[in-house]
């Protein structure tokens, strides 16, 4: 694999301690030297290279006039320049690198009066293009897993852990390599990991992770950067104890990569523990204090500034940490703020949001997005990571007439058939709030990409489960779609909840056979549910999605197709029945689309986004349909009617409030790179026509999720970002 280099600069005189969140080009602590120097180092960043390619970069300083030029040379203190490279006294630094890993260099420039100033360079020298696994120290012993993970010792501020490598991993599913690393933190404070690589073919993912009531957990999910190259893991307000680094190689739809790394773990005492600020307008804004520790004690008397970004207007920070004022803005606005205490510094990045909670239109932040399990104190499970799955509102027997969230299907790590529901505060125990509890009724087989919705009827009320793409370890997708539809009865004819829910039951399969070609599958598609008075009206209906067919009638051979049709399913009037699956008549009701966002007003279908074989769509259409068998629409209304959305998205939620549909998020292209967009936007049908309007968006960006209304709030708890961890908690909507 390729490695490029990448040169961190840190431009830190010898008296202060580089110890930073940012990368070492930050001073964080430390006391000043007296007396300037007259000579400054201006070189903030090095370009990057590779090994076997020529690299020249000339180092640039000021000195005071006529004591000039500048001699340039490594400090005594410096690593070694590697292998190939020198540095002229005129600051030149050249030649064929041959010696990849990291280099923490010190390099010092002195003028013609004996005056010098010393700054400090990361030198990271990557792989070439063919790199190849192979093992490297730590590997004999193997420390491929938890128990076995190379202990790296005690991190402090003056004792950041260093491996320059080069280390190897590979996915190689013969013989993987996942590395771990074991290292421990005095007190809290904050620590930062740095791991160096470059991404041309594959990528390196690296983890946090810690105990938590004496369990190993993830504290920060690996992910690749969005640029692929390098990873920095920062993290603010650590608390001390036991620490472990994963490092693995990137291994997708059934490809395997060997990766080539260096890394450093770094620690700062002063750590900002606040990272999220709320200033309700109602009832007036209560001042809020900023709150840090230093070696794990409070601060009193730091001095806090905004180094970037601003606070809602009129907000302001006082010097002793104090946001006061009455802000005339509302939403989530994020400022880096610092503060110095004692010489010491830190930064960090602090969302504000202002709202009134008297005029909605606000979210908040809610648990730590854990599962739920009863035999860990408070109920804490792991942190989850949950997305392409199915979302409904449903009854239960530990709610009111607002019904409970379940969760079905989607991919955690793999495609899982688990069906959770997720607990508000509306329930007797505290433990289960914000989290997913597995209900153990899992579906018969592991799905991701389904369909769900409830349906009441006078023997039973039951959540629908269609369609769906089957069992994957690789992302994103198998390929293997599935028509199964079955069906879970959680309340009896009266709309009551049963104590516990029945189990699945299999009933009649979407349509197998278009024109003679054999459906295999049906997955990336619409749902919405009809729940009307009588049995006999009770329907299902799908529109848009993918199917896996044959292309051509027993040949074997399958490839993808988008769906063109409206799907209908007549539930059955009896709890003995299949049920009927009828396919509409219209030969062009909508523009075929998968991974649509998709709802239903007074009966009308409304198709909004998605992936279109023309690419991503951002308009939306209604199709409103006749229930009655294959009969076609009884109206259909193209986008020219409609407003179009401000930037097009696939893989968004949509979910039905009050008349109106809400739609969240989803993913756009950015160049090629799928990029997840934060947004919230309520679109009302009025007749042929509607509105759009741009609500306020939610803390985080977003696709491959749905989301749903429960108690009068639309709740956000699955999906994901490409190039981002999930965040920790859950958020909640008030319109």
């Amino acid at each position: 694999m390729r490695k490029l280099l990448m040169l961190m600069l840190g431009l830190v005189p010898l008296a202060l301690a580089s110890c930073d969140a940012g990368g070492s080009g930050e001073v964080v602590g430390g006391i000043p030297p007296a007396q300037p120097s007259p000579v400054v180092v201006q070189t903030a960043t090095l370009p990057r290279a590779e090994i076997g390619a020529a690299y020249s970069e000339q180092l640039a300083g000021t000195t005071a006039p006529g004591t000039g030029p500048l001699a340039w040379e490594l400090s005594p203190a410096s690593a070694p320049l590697p292998t190939g490279l020198a540095l002229t006294t005129s600051g030149l630094l050249s030649g064929l690198p041959t010696q990849s890993g990291l280099h923490e260099l010190e390099v010092l420039a002195r003028n013609t009066a004996g005056d010098s100033a010393v700054a400090r360079l990361d030198l990271v020298v990557y792989e070439n293009l063919f790199y190849s696994y192979a093992p490297d120290q730590h590997d004999t012993p193997g420390n491929d897993t938890p128990g076995a993970a190379t202990q790296l010792g005690m991190l402090s501020m003056a004792g950041p852990l260093v491996e320059p490598g080069p280390l190897s991993v590979t996915s190689n599913p013969a013989s993987p390599d996942i590395d771990w690393f074991a290292f421990s933190t005095p007190t809290r404070g904050q620590i930062t990991v740095e791991v160096f690589f470059a991404n041309v073919v594959g990528r390196v993912i690296a983890g946090l992770y810690a105990e938590h009531n004496g369990e190993l957990e993830q504290k920060v999910p690996g992910l690749p950067g969005a640029g692929g190259d390098d990873a920095l893991i920062d993290l603010h307000d650590a608390p001390g104890g036991n620490w472990l680094l994963k490092v693995e190689a990137q291994y997708k739809n059934l490809t395997w990569y060997a990766n080539a790394y260096a890394f450093r773990v770094r620690f700062n005492d002063l750590t900002i523990a606040t990272n999220l600020v709320e200033l309700d307008a109602t009832g007036g804004s209560q001042p809020v204090q900023l709150q840090s520790t230093n070696a794990g004690l409070p601060v009193a008397n730091g001095n806090w500034s905004v180094v970037f970004g601003a606070l809602p207007a009129g907000l302001n920070l006082s010097p002793s940490g104090l946001i006061s004022g009455t802000p005339t803005q509302s939403g989530l606005f994020r400022a880096t703020i610092s503060v110095e205490v004692n010489g010491l510094g830190a930064a960090r990045e602090v969302s504000v949001r202002t709202f009134d909670s008297g005029l909605g239109n606000y979210w908040a932040r809610l648990g730590e997005h854990r599962y739920y399990d009863a035999a860990r104190p408070n109920g804490d499970g792991t942190h989850h990571e949950h997305y392409c799955e199915a979302t409904v509102v449903a009854p239960h027997p530990d709610y009111g007439p607002e019904g409970a969230v379940y969760v079905i299907g989607g991919r955690e790590v793999d495609t899982v058939s688990n069906v959770y529901v997720f607990h508000t505060a509306h329930q007797a125990n505290a433990d289960r709030n914000y989290k997913l509890q597995d209900i153990n009724r899992p579906l018969t087989s592991e799905r991701q990409y389904v369909g769900a919705g409830f349906l009441q009827h006078s023997y039973g009320g039951y959540i629908y489960v269609v369609g769906g793409e089957l069992y994957s370890n690789t992302a994103p997708s198998s390929g293997d779609y599935s028509r199964i539809v079955e069906r879970m009865q959680v309340a009896d004819g009266t709309g009551v909840a049963l104590l516990n829910p029945g189990t699945w039951e299999t009933l009649g399969g979407l349509p197998g056979d278009d024109g003679g070609r054999a459906i295999e599958g049906w997955a990336e598609f619409g749902l919405v549910a009809s729940d009307a008075a009588l049995d006999a009206d009770d329907r299902l209906y799908l529109v848009g999605g993918r199917l896996r067919m044959e292309s051509a009638p027993g040949s074997g051979m399958y490839q993808y197709e988008y769906n063109t049709r409206a799907v209908m399913y007549e539930a059955p009037v009896n709890s003995t029945a299949p049920g009927t699956w009828h396919v509409k008549s219209d030969a062009s009701g909508y523009t075929p689309r998968r991974m649509p966002m998709v709802g239903m007003i007074n009966g009308r279908i409304y198709i909004i986004g998605g992936r279109a074989p023309s690419g991503t769509a951002g308009y939306i259409e209604m199709y409103e349909p006749d229930p009655t068998g294959s009969n076609p629409a009884l109206a259909i209304t193209g986008a020219a009617n409609f407003p179009a959305l401000p930037e097009a998205v696939w893989y968004g939620a949509c979910a039905a409030h009050n008349g109106s549909l809400y739609v969240l998020n989803g993913w756009k292209f950015q160049g090629f790179s799928p990029v997840a967009t934060a947004r919230l936007q309520r679109f009302t049908p009025t007749g042929g026509s509607g509105t759009l309007d741009q609500l306020v968006p939610p803390d985080d960006a977003s696709g491959y999720h749905s989301a749903v209304f429960h108690d009068g709030k639309l709740w956000f708890i699955t999906g994901r970002d490409s190039f981002a961890a999930t965040p920790q908690y859950s958020l909640c909507y008030e319109p």
